[in-house]
């Protein structure tokens, strides 16, 4: 594999561990009610942006993509100013953002329009059942700003998870997609559904902010299922997780994360395994802060390119020919794959 620093192309920033929504299989919270108590609140400032990236890093890179693990980056009110910085910065860097579009400025969305190449906006159906997944959003104010920066000349992507509850409305909402203007409808076939043995769950619980129960999330039930399902039901987890060969996608594809609290990773999937009830009741929890403790990992402590071509990232890729991460045999394993079949129909605008 020629993965280095000097081979990243594109790279996810979360600017933001700031969220208006409560989405319930989103690790920033309990299972759609009260925000989890330990997750570091952070937004970033465009100092914070330049001490990580720094020029000549931005310089070599392709596509920056704003999304995160516990944010929205529209949370961040200085998101518009690090675009400005990076375009200047490489006239010919991509932009992409994901957001649910229930949060921002109006003046935001146009200034974003003439800046960023696409903003992918996640809505989970239409009036009557996106506030289901994407709790505390208002779908008249999503669709307001989406119109807003699709008017402005921005380039659109609908992003659409599939439950049970909305599967009867995906070809409405594309239809609706396509009539406001959106450039893209991607059908994402949601890998959520696993409790921390990898089993298969039939429901998730949605909580209030007092823990109590206030009603169910289903997985679909036709050709809206994620394929790893079945897969996952036939096969012995346990020995799969310890033998399947490795193929990490994003050192593949010479892409880089990095969290709001400045670590760095290959992926977020590795980030989304430091705060929450799910994270730290996953093995990987203890595995991942026990390599992190043996170096620095965090850009606002270490060189950017030090953390990646040193002993972190090497400990990740050793961790593959032995005690293995179970979050790297389940996303990037040779058979079961839950990224590439969640996402098998996503196919992002960069243009």
């Amino acid at each position: 594999m020629n993965y280095s620093f000097d081979t990243i192309r594109n790279i996810e920033l979360e600017i933001s561990t700031y969220c208006n929504a409560a989405c319930p299989q989103c690790p920033r919270n309990n299972y759609g009610g009260k925000t989890i108590e330990n997750l570091p609140l952070i937004n970033w400032d465009l100092e914070d942006l330049k001490r990580a990236l720094g020029i000549d890093f931005v310089q070599q890179l392709e596509l920056v993509y704003f999304c995160g693990t516990y944010g929205d980056p529209l949370m961040n009110p200085n998101l518009v100013e690090m675009c400005t910085w990076l375009t200047e910065t490489n006239p010919k860097l991509k932009i992409g953002i994901h957001t649910n579009g229930g949060v921002g400025r109006k003046e935001t969305f146009k200034q974003l329009a003439k800046l960023v190449s696409f903003v992918a906006f996640g809505i989970d159906g239409l009036e009557d059942t996106n506030h289901l997944y994407r709790r505390n959003t208002d779908w008249n104010t999503i669709i307001e700003n989406a119109k807003l920066y699709i008017d402005a000349g921005g380039k659109a992507v609908w992003d659409f998870i599939v439950f049970q509850h909305n599967q009867h409305q995906v070809d409405w909402a594309k239809d609706l997609s396509a009539s406001l203007g959106f450039e893209e409808f991607n059908i994402k076939k949601t890998g959520r559904f696993f409790n921390k043995n990898h089993q298969l769950v039939d429901k998730i619980d949605v909580l209030d902010n007092d823990g109590n129960k206030d009603y169910e999330l289903l997985p679909p039930t036709n050709e809206y299922l994620n394929s790893s399902y079945n897969a996952i039901q036939k096969t012995d987890i346990l020995d799969y997780i310890a033998t399947t060969k490795i193929s990490c996608y994003w050192m593949n594809n010479h892409k880089l994360y990095i969290g709001a609290d400045g670590n760095v990773f290959p992926c977020g999937f590795l980030h989304d395994r430091l705060y929450g009830l799910e994270a730290e009741s996953n093995n990987d929890h203890v595995k991942i802060l026990n390599m992190m403790s043996k170096t620095d990992t965090n850009v606002f402590k270490k060189n950017l390119k030090d953390i990646v071509d040193g002993e972190w990232f090497n400990r990740i890729r050793q961790s593959w020919d032995g005690d293995r991460l179970e979050r790297c045999a389940m996303m990037c394993g040779n058979t079961i794959n839950i990224l590439k079949d969640q996402n098998i129909q996503v196919k992002y605008k960069k243009n």
